[in-house]
């Protein structure tokens, strides 16, 4: 419906409107990025960028209930408002109840996102010119998305195309609070098996090489945490199982906090090996040594961003072809399939050979 619907209808509303001038003053900004929790990690970095050229403005992130978890962990926003998109109505009104002289929309690809920004009243909208997306025509200015750099590249040109200044790292800030890790546990290794979204099995490696990795990196006391949602229960009780009928220490892991329970745990943990998705975002900007096996993910584009984080590419052609999530079409299925366990277990090598250097969640990552 987005594609379908949304296109005619988000450009023809834009053909009756009218290009404006930059605001004076600006007192009041609003920012919205993709509800997906790794978009949103990595969208800290310009949320500070922003906080930084407007130091007195109150400033907003309108954010959705699918990564509430993650933005409540970056910096830099005087208030959270929480929209559903489904509820078009109640959507524009909160929108508009902010009386917005700026809003910068980081989505990429939706148009619903395009069409609340045009209607939020905001004196003026700045958002993304994406191939293939035609979502554009309703901001005043329209910053061109890129499939060949990196996401924070693309948020910090959306930002440089508007004279801001741009260059913070990404930032999460998780407070204290209680762990359900035993303090008597010496090692802690974190592994995250499941991916989201589309075709989500297209970038899962295979269960056996994680139980053939657990081998080889453990050691004599190594407790193996599983993580995953609530809902992805159902495959991790029984692959816990696996693991401990291998003789390795496994339990599965659901923070009792959301994002900051687990966010706490990553603190402690030795390494976190976790397929490409916002659990490996988070570690990889936390500084936990974080490994991310990416298959159709490429790091040049959705690698892990972070002092101590590598991504393992699938070798040979026809790879790390995604560039919104979504474009499996006509490409090679068995790209997690050709990552070999021998070259995830010399990566976990590099990576926790540099874990003395470590820096603090507060500190935030350069």
């Amino acid at each position: 419906m987005d594609f379908r619907l949304g296109i005619p209808l988000l450009n023809l509303v834009a053909t009756f409107r009218q290009r404006r001038e930059w605001p004076d003053p600006i007192l009041r900004v609003g920012v919205m990025c993709s509800p997906a929790l790794g978009d949103t990690l990595l969208f800290s970095g310009a949320l500070q960028d922003v906080r930084q050229h407007f130091p007195d403005v109150e400033l907003i992130h309108f954010c959705m209930p699918q990564n509430l978890a993650a933005a409540e962990l970056i910096p830099g926003a005087d208030r959270r408002v929480v929209l559903e998109l489904t509820k078009v109505g109640q959507t524009i009104r909160k929108m508009r109840a902010e009386r917005l002289d700026l809003l910068l929309d980081f989505t990429s690809w939706q148009r619903l996102t395009a069409f609340y920004s045009m209607m939020a009243g905001a004196r003026f909208t700045v958002g993304f010119k994406t191939a293939g997306q035609y979502r554009s025509r309703g901001y005043d200015v329209a910053i061109e998305h890129r499939d060949e750099r990196h996401e924070v590249e693309n948020f910090r040109g959306l930002l440089r195309g508007v004279g801001i200044g741009a260059g913070a790292a990404p930032r999460v800030f998780v407070p204290p609070g209680e762990t359900t890790i035993s303090a008597a546990e010496q090692d802690v290794v974190a592994f995250h098996l499941w991916a989201s979204g589309a075709r989500s099995w297209l970038r899962e490696w295979p269960e056996e090489r994680w139980v053939e990795l657990a081998r080889r990196i453990g050691r004599s006391g190594t407790l193996f945490l599983i993580t995953g949602a609530p809902s992805d229960m159902e495959r991790t009780v029984p692959f816990v199982r696996k693991m401990e009928q291998a003789g390795l220490r496994a339990a599965a892991f659901v923070g009792t906090d959301g994002f900051k329970g687990l966010a706490r745990m990553l603190e402690r943990a030795r390494v976190l090996v976790s397929v490409n998705t916002g659990v490996m975002h988070l570690g990889a900007i936390l500084g936990t040594p974080t490994v991310s096996i990416n298959g159709p993910n490429r790091n040049g584009r959705w690698g892990p961003v972070g002092p101590r984080a590598l991504g393992v590419e699938s070798p040979g052609e026809g790879c790390g072809y995604l560039h919104l999530g979504f474009n499996f079409d006509g490409q090679a299925t068995d790209c997690m399939e050709r990552i070999t366990v021998e070259m995830v277990e010399a990566a976990v090598a590099e990576v926790t050979a540099k874990r003395d250097q470590r820096v603090t969640s507060g500190a935030g990552v350069e």
